[in-house]
């Protein structure tokens, strides 16, 4: 069984909260429940290497170019068309990253949205950048650990820095000037902050 370190986007995990305080005035067993199980699962999924028991997949261009991504299917709300089951109402969207530091590789959690209008995939195109139509110039692709997940990639710089931020440990350009006492040194959110914490 693998493992991956976890990323988890602000907003995912402003999401995470959101359901938390929702759920906890719901009955067990409410939407808002299931969507915090559902997530919370897909969270496990991803950080023991099981996408594939969870019909994930690699995704690539359709109206965005999300060719670095993987999703993976989660159950919340029973969907059918007729006596048609649609299957799972919920995707989770992931990139993955080669570590730098030797330890595990990294996973990031993009989106966790239920699939109705391709909202998934909108809305991690509107987290990463991507604009509707654009293909991406090049995929840095590092490995590709089974066909259902994402290519792992090189950290791209802002992870980087987010990761060193986070670790409280300069970036090796900036290692030869000495830091500041620590009643000196500014912290909170802002430009450069990490994107999310890691789990």
């Amino acid at each position: 069984m693998r493992q991956y370190r976890l990323l988890v986007r602000k907003e995912v995990l402003q999401q995470l909260g959101a359901l938390e305080r929702a759920a906890e005035t719901q009955q067990p067993g409410g939407l808002r429940d299931r969507e915090l199980q559902a997530l919370r699962l897909g969270l496990r999924v991803l950080a023991h290497g099981r996408e594939e028991r969870f019909d994930g997949k690699r995704l690539g261009y359709t109206t965005h170019d999300l060719s670095d991504c993987a999703e993976i299917k989660l159950p919340v709300i029973p969907e059918a068309r007729g006596n048609h089951e649609l299957g799972p109402s919920h995707r989770l969207l992931y990139r993955e990253f080669e570590p730098e530091d030797g330890g595990l590789p990294y996973r990031e959690v993009v989106a966790f949205e239920p699939r109705r209008d391709d909202r998934p995939f909108d809305i991690a195109a509107a987290r990463l950048g991507r604009a509707r139509g654009a293909k991406r110039q090049t995929l840095n692709a590092v490995a590709a650990t089974s066909d259902a997940a994402p290519i792992r990639q090189a950290l791209p710089p802002d992870l980087r820095r987010a990761l060193a931020a986070a670790a409280d440990v300069a970036p090796a350009a900036q290692a030869v000037n000495p830091r500041a006492p620590a009643q000196q040194i500014r912290t909170g959110p802002g430009r450069g902050g990490p994107p999310g914490r890691e789990l």
